[in-house]
């Protein structure tokens, strides 16, 4: 009955949102951003994002505020997400304040830190096959913040068509969930940290029913949640596969389609283009697959499906870290070396010939 209640409320403010948002004219900008091939419709719906997970906390799971896991992240978010609300009022002309590509990723850093020193109170547990590895918490810091900054671009970037991105957070959650229930319940017996776990479980399936809901709503689309929404859900499924255990394996290889792209974007851009990485282009695994005239159904089957395979394949391992491991570097070889065959050898086109704005 819980889940029914938490799902009614989600809908009921993102509805609210939609509406409200309507009213003020709050409407993504027209232009020649694939996004933007329509009539214009509700924009910055990231914020209800961000309101709606608050609300789902505070109201059903009040515990969870006595987190500090929990309240580091939510001030963490809470900076990501007021940045972005400023970056996407002045893309849409509300306000006069430019916003250099550069800062988003000194932004997204500061966040990952200070949530980070928030919350965590010990030095990180990371197991290698057999041996346990102990990870000082300044260099804990600063892997995290990375790893944290590049889930949030990877994921942001490959949501280059409606409700591409909020599909893979969905996934991305619902893998977190099924890993803690379907194999680390099963798999063991004594548990060090039992009350992480928890958590994680709640707040990923939590998170799963948000990023599902917001697919519904930008598939059509019926409104957009633009980088507010999609930056401060990846900010938390970035944060949700390293605490409780690391899953981070499972999680690149179940997302290794988005994550590697991401990977080959960043180098493509510094190397070939020698641009900034963090300004957009249309040169993305689902840029590419539009240039050689897929439809973007087509497209977000192709990228929703091929990773919830790659998840259930994950999750058929169990607790075999090497097959894991093995499926990675697979995956690896098989996506660059199809890349390099296509988009260097044949010389296909590497993008779409459309200027970003």
């Amino acid at each position: 009955m819980k889940r029914v209640l938490e799902a009614l409320l989600a809908i009921s403010i993102a509805t609210t949102g939609i509406t409200l948002f309507k009213k003020l004219n709050i409407l993504d900008k027209p232009g020649n951003d694939l996004k933007n091939t329509r009539k214009p419709v509700p924009t910055l719906q990231g914020i209800f994002v961000y309101l709606i997970t608050i609300c789902l906390i505070a109201i059903f799971h009040p515990t969870m505020l006595e987190s500090s896991l929990i309240r580091g992240f939510l001030i963490g978010g809470t900076i990501i997400v007021a940045f972005e609300i400023i970056a996407e009022l002045e893309y849409i002309g509300r306000i006069k304040l430019k916003v250099p590509p550069i800062s988003r990723f000194f932004v997204q850093m500061f966040a990952s830190v200070l949530a980070l020193r928030i919350s965590w109170i010990s030095d990180y547990e990371l197991i290698i096959f057999s041996h346990v590895l102990i990870i000082p918490n300044r260099l804990l810091y600063l892997a995290f913040a990375l790893w944290s900054t590049f889930v949030i671009n990877a994921i942001n970037r490959i949501d280059g068509t409606n409700a591409q991105g909020n599909g893979i957070l969905t996934i991305g959650f619902f893998t977190i969930f099924a890993l803690i229930q379907r194999v680390v319940f099963p798999a063991y017996t004594e548990y060090t940290n039992l009350e992480t776990l928890l958590l994680v479980r709640e707040l990923s399936l939590i998170l799963a029913l948000i990023s599902f809901i917001y697919t519904v709503i930008e598939y059509k689309p019926l409104a957009l949640i633009r980088d507010v929404g999609t930056m401060f859900l990846a900010f938390w499924l970035a944060y949700l596969s390293v605490i409780g255990g690391a899953k981070i394996w499972t999680i690149i290889v179940a997302l290794s389609l988005v994550i590697f792209d991401a990977i080959r974007t960043i180098r493509y851009r510094l190397f070939i283009l020698k641009k900034n990485p963090m300004k957009g282009d249309y040169t993305h695994i689902h840029h590419r697959l539009l240039g050689l005239k897929r439809t973007r159904g087509e497209v977000r089957f192709f990228v929703w499906w091929f990773s919830v395979f790659m998840m259930i394949l994950m999750l058929l391992q169990w607790t075999n870290r090497l097959n894991k491991i093995i499926i990675f570097v697979m995956m690896a070889l098989m996506f660059f070396g199809i890349n390099t065959y296509l988009f260097i050898y044949k010389k296909l086109p590497c993008g779409l010939n459309q200027k970003k704005e």
